[in-house]
């Protein structure tokens, strides 16, 4: 029989499972909050690790079409260039950083969906679940349902979390971050992704999306100001700030509710995981349902979310920093990194790979 399968959240990692449910032959009834898909660009890259899941249904293919493949990774201090990474050193043609707007990856993952008549439930929350032994009932803008297996990714301030009373254990970074959309018409490095370290240990992080749209993201309170010298900016689409959280929750699931995505985890964009995160637990989740290996779940994710946060905070404590004597070791680090090839692919593997 059929498991009935309720999927909180649209975004990548709830449109993944249920996509990767419907290739099974499971159709999944997937909700979101939202009254209509976000605008918004969100998480951009996308590593070789969620393209070879988007594989399996053939969206990898639009993926590729549609996003732009970063050529380089530079590295400045101020304004002089320390590091240039060849993003395709590897030899293997999917060894690659690809960048594609978030709204964009969502309607790919959605018009998936519609091929295999599954289609996302905006406008509706998600306002209380309670389970047994054989299955999870919810309370969705008032009505009453019954599922066999529920999974949240509903965020990192996920409802369904909360609902379950666990804890979302870590803490918040204590600095403001920004966050701006731009487009720039003469931008001299069209796909590369440049990273400026400044002496106080502010940085600004500049990720290509298209032709000449670029996501700043920095530690700092005005991604714009963060950065060397002036930018000649012929659109702001948006900006903003935000507080980060390095959390994780103490259980991935309890009974017949499961978390994935950011309702498990959260990290600083140092490292590009988030998203990709989530896509993996989604598909990993998908394979345990249809596997009856869901026992395992919390053991694997958990263990996988803690080697991202670890390598994302070790990556951030490494690369943003006032203090001399670290930033003095990680750039003399950085440039034997950039003067031995070896050592360069090395480098782009594990940025890609880890």
């Amino acid at each position: 029989m059929t498991p009935k399968i309720l999927i909180v959240g649209a975004g990548p990692t709830g449109m993944t499972a249920a996509l990767e449910l419907a290739r099974r032959g499971i159709a999944a009834d997937i909700i979101e909050k939202r009254d209509a898909p976000s605008p918004l660009s969100r998480a951009v890259g996308i590593l070789p690790s969620s393209m070879a899941i988007f594989a399996a249904s053939g969206v990898d293919k639009v993926i590729r079409e549609a996003a732009l493949e970063v050529a380089e990774v530079e590295i400045f201090f101020e304004r002089k260039k320390i590091v240039s990474l060849h993003m395709d050193a590897d030899p293997d043609p999917h060894v690659r950083l690809l960048s594609l707007p978030q709204d964009r990856t969502e309607t790919i993952l959605r018009d998936a969906l519609a091929n295999r008549n599954v289609s996302v439930r905006y406008g509706k929350s998600l306002e209380r679940l309670e389970q047994n032994e054989t299955h999870v009932r919810v309370r969705i803008d008032g009505e009453s349902a019954e599922y066999d297996y529920v999974l949240a990714a509903d965020g990192a301030r996920s409802t369904a979390r909360t609902q379950l009373g666990l804890t979302f254990e870590g803490f918040d970074l204590p600095e403001t971050w920004s966050i701006a959309d731009i487009e720039v018409d003469d931008w001299p490095r069209v796909g590369f992704f440049s990273v400026y370290l400044r002496k106080n240990g502010e940085a600004v992080f500049v990720i290509p999306m298209e032709a000449h749209r670029y996501r700043l993201v920095a530690n700092a309170p005005d991604a714009l100001a963060t950065m060397p010298g002036t930018v000649d900016v012929s659109r702001l689409n948006r900006s903003g700030q935000f507080t980060i959280g390095i959390r994780q929750v103490e259980r991935y699931s309890r009974g017949r509710v499961f978390l994935a995505g950011d309702a498990a985890h959260t990290h600083s964009p140092v490292g590009g995981r988030g998203m990709n995160l989530g896509i993996s637990d989604a598909a990993e989740w998908a394979q345990r349902l249809a596997d009856g290996t869901l026992d395992g779940y919390h053991a694997s994710r958990h263990a996988a979310g803690r080697k991202i946060i670890d390598f994302s905070e070790s990556s951030r404590k490494g690369v943003l920093t006032a203090n001399r004597l670290k930033r003095t070791t990680t750039l003399a680090a950085l440039r034997i990194f950039n003067a031995i090839p070896a050592l360069n692919r090395q480098m782009v593997r594990r940025m890609l790979l880890s």
